[in-house]
């Protein structure tokens, strides 16, 4: 196998504004000593309101969205002005939305622009990192946590737009000029919510005047969708699991109201994308059924959030393979997605455990898959062109194997998951203490079984 085409492996806890942040407390429950509500109760006190306070609070993000999908495919505004229009509406919901960071931003991108004009070529690194970096480091230092941690996903867009297209244009004189730039930074369709998009589909916009016919039935269908998963997070979970529940359930389905959450990010972004006229294979951005129900981590990591996956392969995993190997290379794309998101201790530790099960399940089951020759490798064979003599469909013990790697990966995730509770913590970050005390209520079982797992395979590698 080809090392720079091995799969990327990170874990991110939310590429966008987080949603307890349209949340409202008035609704948020406390089960504990309390029998289950009716489903009448449920709908009046938490699933009604959370829907119609959030579809309020999005409305004018919606709005903005479809001024920009006019101005856009209008051909009486020329380029320059529609990249002007993209930053302003993209200034406006960060300021309505997340205003604490719209003068930091400015000066952000600003500095990241002027970085790219340094002359020599030794400052290569510098212009491509250091804005990110000390806009990260300042925010993890300067501001307050809860200020912080509200505005993190929205930083963690614009630093990954501006090394991206820092990486693509670093060795060219095709530098855009500041219009284009700041239109592109601050795009009013993805400034917010995300998710991250290349310079180049930001470009095509202008160009694209044939999108899919069915786009309006798929906005639909992205907008329910999210709702769902809203609800799900808000107030379902937390309905049929009460707290006086069995520990392990409590965990699961702690972490299940994290990634509903997750997912209902996922779909506004993509209702948001299609609203504003990219293309239906951009909007794709989780796969919630290959989460929930998994193949193997390596599957729940590439199907979290598709494009920080390809952003990730592309300018992190794969330049670094050469300089430092297959482990080092994943090693160093779980410290830049955490990076990334700031300097949190229990997120490191989240992305760390992560990034070493999935090299571990990754390497002792392709050793496996190329020792029995069973298609029981992380990644299932494409259909129809499974080279190996024992297959899913014709095999039972080979569908057992997977359906066991599969229970072990949805064990993992209810374990690493548990961090992202619905404690006050959420709305200043996770400390190093909640790490250890939520691990250690499950007596560290996930990494006691990775553990046995990295034994297995160094014995038989």
């Amino acid at each position: 196998m080809d090392d720079v085409e091995a799969p990327v492996f990170y874990y991110d806890e939310s590429d966008f504004v987080g949603h307890e942040y349209l949340q409202d407390a008035d609704y948020e429950y406390e089960y504990e000593d309390m029998e289950r509500e009716t489903v009448y109760e449920l709908y009046q006190y938490c699933l009604g309101p959370t829907v119609y306070d959030t579809a309020s609070y999005i409305l004018p993000l919606f709005i903005s969205t479809v001024i920009f999908r006019l101005c856009a495919g209008s051909q009486r505004i020329s380029h320059r002005t529609f990249h002007i229009l993209s930053m302003l509406i993209g200034l406006y919901n960060i300021h309505h939305y997340v205003s604490e960071c719209l003068y930091i931003l400015l000066v952000f991108c600003t500095f990241s622009y002027i970085t790219l004009h340094l002359p020599t070529r030794y400052y290569k690194c510098i212009r491509i990192f250091l804005p990110s970096l000390f806009i990260i480091a300042y925010c993890e230092f300067s501001m307050p946590p809860i200020v912080w941690h509200k505005i993190r996903s929205v930083v963690l867009t614009m630093a990954m737009k501006t090394i991206s297209i820092a990486i693509d244009k670093i060795d060219s004189n095709d530098l855009p000029d500041i219009f284009t730039y700041m239109g592109y930074t601050f795009c009013g369709v993805t400034c917010l919510f995300g998710p991250w998009i290349s310079f180049k589909d930001y470009i095509s916009i202008r160009y694209l005047h044939n999108q899919d016919k069915w786009w309006i039935l798929y906005t639909i269908q992205y907008a329910f969708l999210s709702f769902l998963f809203l609800t799900m997070s808000n107030c379902w979970t937390q309905w049929i699991a009460m707290d006086n529940s069995w520990k392990w359930l409590l965990a699961y389905r702690d972490a299940l109201s994290f990634r509903t959450s997750h997912y209902f990010i996922s779909y506004i972004a993509s209702t948001v994308l299609l609203l504003g006229g990219f293309p239906l294979a951009l909007t794709v951005i989780v796969k919630p059924l290959k989460v929930e129900f998994p193949r193997s981590l390596v599957q729940v990591v590439i199907c979290w959030n598709l494009p920080m996956h390809f952003w990730l392969k592309t300018y992190i995993f794969r330049p670094s393979i050469n300089y430092v190997g297959k482990f080092g290379a994943v090693t160093i794309t779980y410290l830049t997605s955490a990076l990334l998101h700031g300097l949190n201790f229990q997120l490191a530790a989240v992305l760390l455990s992560l990034g070493f099960y999935t090299y571990v399940e990754f390497q002792l089951r392709s050793i496996l898959a190329n020792t029995f020759d069973a298609c029981i490798a992380s990644k299932q064979c494409t259909k129809n062109k499974c080279t190996h003599t024992y297959k899913t469909h014709t095999s039972w013990w080979v569908f057992l194997t997977n359906i066991m790697f599969s229970g072990l990966s949805v064990f993992h995730l209810a374990y690493l998951g548990l961090m992202f509770d619905t404690s006050e913590l959420q709305e200043t970050g996770y400390s190093y203490v909640h790490t250890i005390e939520k691990w250690s209520q499950l007596g560290f079982a996930s990494h006691w079984v990775m553990f046995v797992t990295y034994c297995i395979y160094y014995l038989i590698r």
